[in-house]
């Protein structure tokens, strides 16, 4: 037994900091599907929707190999600041580039990667639009014409479902956008369509693969045989094989960090309040943000001075108030870093000797295969911090002891999902497809091997829940308290204003923002990443530093779709 516990001990030091949908020891013989090796296959069931292209088949028809190979070379991976060069030159249209974005989609994305759950079918007409405006001289800002996915659970007032990968919310038809929709069409954006996630933002049932979900199917990673994590699973996997500019995704707990780490994009998960979380459907709002999602830093910045804004619908934002209007960036720059401390945790050779000799370990072959675990740990935090000196950042190492530890909120989300989902369909009124928690799972229950293939168990232990009303409030305010304590004394100890550590059992509690950057690729190819944590509204540090070791880096490097989406044509539907 004591061998089995230090052999799980090893398994849990060579994972990534980028957890999806959390297992318990032997879950493979639960969940017989997490067994199976990546790509994941789909369940077989009939719930999945058709991605309708009808409204663009002109524009594609005419799109020639030639044009496509032609538009490849000038616009693919390119960033907001060189598309916009490109089309103030007159060498692109925004309706050029929904059309490249579209073939793309169709090409590599259907039954593939399945990171676009539904496309805008005015698309067009809008790049248009905003084309005509240019030709005007009218241009918005740096978001104009720029095609943009949101998660599906972000409601648009217009042709669009909203339904959280749902087939019980397909009915819903939201009267107007979510505030951060709104913001984002006011700048020019065009909304491309709704990127898939993992179901009810990854509160559907144990046992369900991250970026999966009924109506959009299984997210791929676009870099091959590697989880999605999520549940922001198709905002990330879109940007990362180029199927859009940017996109928008929503946490509460990693689900934007974890998602865009693992598919080698840049992300950040906002201090609460600094976008509205106004019409999007919700899972635990004391801790749910929208954030940006880009190939790059500066286009990560430009989205979110984009999104932010003061919304009565919303009291958070009065709070984050002081960043509303920023562009940020600014904060890309050198004299940015001026100041900034990072933090970087680090193993030290007698704390790794003290770790280990408290273990106790009697059985020599374990004790190598965690000293050289260990080790590998320790060079690469290490490598780190020389990495971020040597990008200009002024470095602090602290013992990797002295990390806070995080708290744990299976509870808070499971009563908190139950409260803030009748909630919402209260607010919808006679819009509502459903009127509460209990009707949603007695939907699926009626026909689960097609509305809930892989069962509703989160569902059904929210509404099983007794906690609720000022109770609750009062377990979410202790965990907000105590977890901005805990970061808040690591950072006043060493005089920090950013941590380079994955703190996501806390951040997120916090309501402190977090950003994700390319730090490159393992051995066997699974992307790797760099987590930044701040204080509350630590944005600009974030930024300064994300960006600064971007640019020292490279790190990121574009995946061969064709390698990827070939290896997913040769699954099998599974039983």
């Amino acid at each position: 037994m004591k061998r089995v516990l230090l052999l799980a001990l090893l398994a849990t030091l060579l994972l990534t900091a980028c957890q999806g949908a959390l297992l318990t020891p032997g879950a493979e013989d639960d969940c017989p599907l997490y067994a199976l090796p990546f790509p994941r296959p789909e369940p077989d069931y009939s719930g999945k929707l058709v991605r309708d292209f009808a409204p663009f088949q002109a524009a594609l028809d005419a799109y020639t190999p030639a044009q496509a190979e032609a538009r490849a070379t000038l616009v693919q991976d390119k960033t907001i600041p060189e598309l916009q060069a490109l089309m103030d030159d007159g060498d692109l249209t925004a309706t050029d580039l929904v059309v490249y974005y579209l073939e793309r989609i169709h090409r590599y994305d259907v039954d593939k990667l399945n990171a676009v759950l539904e496309l805008n079918p005015a698309a067009l007409e809008i790049a248009q639009a905003l084309d005509d405006e240019r030709a005007a001289g009218i241009v918005r800002g740096p978001m104009h014409g720029i095609p943009v996915l949101l998660k599906d659970n972000i409601a648009t007032g217009d042709a669009m479902h909203t339904a959280a990968g749902a087939a019980v919310m397909l009915p819903w038809q939201p009267e107007r956008d979510a505030f951060l929709v709104a913001q984002l069409r006011a700048a020019g954006a065009i909304i491309l369509g709704k990127a898939n996630l993992s179901e009810w933002a990854n509160w559907m049932d144990s046992c369900m693969p991250n970026g999966f979900s009924t109506n959009g199917g299984q997210t791929q990673n676009p870099y091959g045989p590697y989880e999605t994590y999520g549940s922001s699973s198709g905002s990330a996997v879109a940007v990362a094989a180029d199927l859009t500019t940017v996109s928008v995704g929503t946490e509460t707990q990693g689900s934007i960090i974890m998602p865009a780490a693992i598919n080698s994009v840049v992300a950040l998960k906002t201090s609460l309040g600094l976008v509205s979380r106004d019409h999007i459907i919700p899972l635990l709002p004391a801790q749910d943000v929208p954030g940006p999602l880009g190939r790059t830093v500066t286009d990560v910045a430009i989205l979110l001075g984009a999104m932010t804004g003061v919304d009565a619908n919303d009291p958070a934002t009065t709070a984050a108030a002081a960043l509303t209007g920023t562009d940020f960036t600014r904060f890309l720059l050198p004299d940015a870093l001026a100041g900034v401390r990072v933090g970087v945790p680090v193993w030290t050779a007698a704390l790794l000797d003290e770790y280990i000799d408290g273990l106790e370990i009697e059985d020599a072959d374990v004790l190598a295969q965690l000293r050289a675990i260990m080790d590998a740990n320790a060079a690469t935090q290490q490598a780190l911090a020389a990495r971020l000196t040597a990008a200009g950042v002024t470095v602090v190492e602290f013992p990797i002891t002295d990390l806070p530890e995080g708290i744990p909120i299976v509870d808070t989300l499971t009563a908190g999902y139950k409260a803030a989902i009748n909630a919402f369909l209260a607010d919808l009124g006679e819009a509502a497809p459903v009127a509460s928690l209990a009707e949603i799972i007695a939907f699926n229950q009626a026909d689960l091997a097609n509305r809930a293939p892989y069962g509703q168990d989160h569902l059904e232990a929210s509404q099983a829940s007794d906690l609720s009303g000022a109770a609750l409030e009062s377990v979410l305010a202790e965990n907000r308290a105590t977890a901005r304590a805990r970061i808040d004394a690591l950072f006043s100890r060493y005089n920090l204003d950013v941590v380079a550590a994955d703190l996501g059992q806390l951040y997120a509690p916090a309501g402190y923002p977090a950003l994700t950057v390319p730090a490159g690729y393992a051995a066997d190819g699974t992307p790797q990443s760099l987590v930044l944590v701040g204080r509350y509204l630590a944005e600009p540090q974030l930024l300064a530093v994300g960006y600064a070791y971007e640019q020292a880096t490279q790190a990121r490097v574009a995946p061969d779709l064709d390698a990827t989406t070939a290896q997913i044509e040769a699954l099998s539907v599974t039983d």
